[in-house]
């Protein structure tokens, strides 16, 4: 680097012509130049974060075989750093400019950025009325019908098309074409819905699944109170309180520290799983299915504090430190709350957060929504090692408790924010250094 560099300005240009090229192989083959819905979900994300490392594998190649490059290595690499960066902030800056446009040249920011753009399933009685009925909503921008009948393709029904499928991948293609990120249901049974062979696709392609009129059946929440109300007929919806950007950054906080704990604690997690190993030779890892985010199942991890045959008779609630069913080992961990370390791997792989509603079977869970249905409402968050319905009601072990305690995770759910994750988590961690029992 301290040698004469002769050739800048060829090296630039030839450079900008390769990184060009590249970036139109790279979006061409991940298909990221069809991205043309208001805000970015996680598939969209990782085209894109595939695209640029797509093109910068491209420049790379070119660099080997002298194609491009300055002929000294640390300058090489440096650009090819500073030109991912560029690329990254290339893409955030002609997105802010579509978004601009779109405001400037439409009537309202709601018919063209707050709009929901959703497509109904079927083409049944049902389906045509709850298009009348959201027709004049300012929440929803009704695509059309989808069909899996061939023969409809292209009707017009109500001044709405209708859209025929053969596959999945006519599907995928269709949600990039349209900008699709809603599908609603007009069928009243969930099972139904849920069973049916398309559900898993919509979720793959991070496309919203709603449900008409049961508000337990809305399998994401971050979407305006109105606008489900609207679409349910419920006169009361609990929203989540934290925007994208709060979401966005608790996961990646999540993520990040509960690497670095997995790592820092692994001594510990050695001790702990020795200790319950000698005592008795059973497993020392203790996993139980509880149901989290959209309602989707998950396997919950804990060092095992009870006897292997401790629900021998089925489900049954902890009744507290003189619980017979508890070991000597798991009366100690139980304590000191050793008992909940493996979950920072929940943590790590996003199946909970450090802050959030406790999770729950599915036995408990269909008990608590008999007296109180709002539980669904939890499903838009993930749950948390540690809640704020914890610090204050403790530890469940009745169906009456867990219905007061949901009470404060509704709370909790409405005024959600990284402040107040903040407080909890040092409010939990003063409570655990000062020996509460919870």
């Amino acid at each position: 680097m301290s040698e004469p560099f002769f050739g800048f300005q060829r090296f630039t240009l030839i450079w900008l012509m390769f990184s060009v090229l590249g970036s139109v192989i790279g979006f061409y083959l991940t298909k990221t130049y069809k991205i043309v819905i208001r805000y970015f979900n996680f598939n969209d994300t990782s085209a894109l974060v595939k695209a640029t490392l797509i093109k910068e594998l491209l420049m790379g190649a070119c660099i080997l075989f002298n194609l491009v490059g300055s002929g000294h290595v640390r300058l090489d690499i440096l650009t090819l750093v500073l030109d991912a960066l560029f690329t990254v902030f290339v893409l955030v800056i002609v997105r802010v400019v579509m978004i601009k446009i779109l405001k400037t040249n439409s009537m309202s920011i709601e018919e063209s950025v707050e709009r929901l753009r959703v497509i109904v399933y079927g083409t049944s009685v049902k389906a045509i009325a709850m298009v009348d009925r959201l027709d004049e909503s300012p929440h929803y921008d009704i695509i059309g019908f989808l069909s899996d009948n061939p023969a409809t393709d292209g009707q017009i029904i109500n001044g709405r098309r209708v859209f025929a499928y053969k596959d999945k991948a006519e599907l995928a293609i269709l949600k990039e074409q349209q900008g699709i990120e809603c599908i609603l249901y007009a069928n009243e049974d969930k099972d139904a819905i849920q069973n049916h062979d398309l559900s898993d696709l919509w979720l793959e392609l991070g496309i919203h699944i709603l449900v008409a009129p049961k508000i337990e059946d809305v399998k994401f929440g971050n979407m305006k109170q109105q606008a489900v109300r609207e679409l349910t007929g419920e006169s009361e919806y609990i929203a989540d309180g934290m925007g994208k950007f709060g979401r966005v950054f608790k996961r990646c906080v999540d993520f990040v520290i509960s690497s670095i704990c997995l790592v820092v604690f692994s001594p510990l997690f050695l001790i702990v799983y020795l200790a319950i190993k000698i005592e008795d030779g059973g497993p020392a890892i203790y996993s139980q299915e509880r149901i989290g985010r959209f309602g989707r199942p998950f396997r919950i991890y804990k060092f095992r504090s009870m006897r292997t045959d401790a629900e021998k008779d089925g489900p049954a609630l902890f009744s507290g430190e003189n619980d017979p069913r508890l070991t000597k080992v798991g009366k100690f961990i139980r304590a000191h709350h050793l008992d909940e370390l493996p979950q920072l791997f929940n943590v790590f792989k996003g199946d909970m957060a450090f802050i959030g509603p406790r999770p729950e079977r599915q036995y408990f869970i269909e008990q608590i929504v008999e007296v109180d249905p709002r539980y669904y409402y939890l499903f838009q968050i993930r749950p948390g090692v540690t809640s704020y319905a914890t610090l204050f009601n403790g530890y469940t072990d009745t169906i009456e408790k867990m219905v007061r305690r949901l009470k404060y995770d509704l709370y909790y759910l409405r005024h959600r924010s990284l402040l107040f994750d903040a407080k909890i988590l040092f409010m939990t961690f003063c409570s655990i250094a000062f020996g509460k029992k919870f």
